[in-house]
């Protein structure tokens, strides 16, 4: 027995296409253009749909901006998105201190640090050393314009940041 199957575009022009014995229900051209997605395809076989991601509630827009710089031998690190959003010039004077193995600047009209050009600061390596950074690591820049600050996470701590987050999405133990 053989059974039809109208195709997308071709049922328009008066073309039918057909197809053999077995139906392949991976692709129905069509779908989402106005017909359901729940559809049946041929003789009650219905396409699998996938879950609708969830998507956490946030309390409202961010007040933070992350961005990702890698680290260069002389401590350069940037991304100017973020920088930009702290509305950081040339001519940016920061504080700098390392705080729980990240590294925080702070603008400060009497700070040491500057910026190194457009969207990079410089991290000493003093505080690199301190933070276990090595040039090379690509390392999370948080910006608060709110606060006037930038904080540098290195691997470690995203990581152990992240530790949690990571084994409750994928379902298994911190120990494992």
């Amino acid at each position: 027995m053989t059974r039809w199957l109208c195709v997308g575009r071709a049922v328009a022009a008066g073309v039918v296409v057909g197809v053999g014995e077995s139906v392949v229900s991976a692709v129905v051209p069509g779908a989402g253009r106005g017909d359901s997605a729940r559809s049946s395809v041929a003789d009650g076989v219905w396409p699998r749909a996938f879950p609708l991601a969830e998507v956490p509630e946030s309390a409202g827009v961010s007040s933070w901006v992350f961005g990702m710089g890698r680290v260069d031998a002389s401590g350069r690190v940037g991304d100017r998105a973020v920088v930009a959003a702290l509305g950081w010039g040339r001519a940016q004077r920061c504080e700098l201190g390392v705080l729980a193995g990240s590294v925080l600047l702070r603008a400060h009209p009497d700070g040491l640090y500057g910026l190194s050009g457009p969207g990079y600061v410089v991290v000493p390596a003093r505080a690199r050393s301190r933070c276990g950074i090595s040039a090379g690591d690509r390392v999370l820049l948080a910006g608060s314009p709110q606060r006037g600050v930038l904080l540098v996470h290195p691997p470690v701590v995203v990581e152990a940041a992240l530790a949690e987050r990571h084994a409750a999405v994928l379902g298994v133990s911190l120990d494992e």
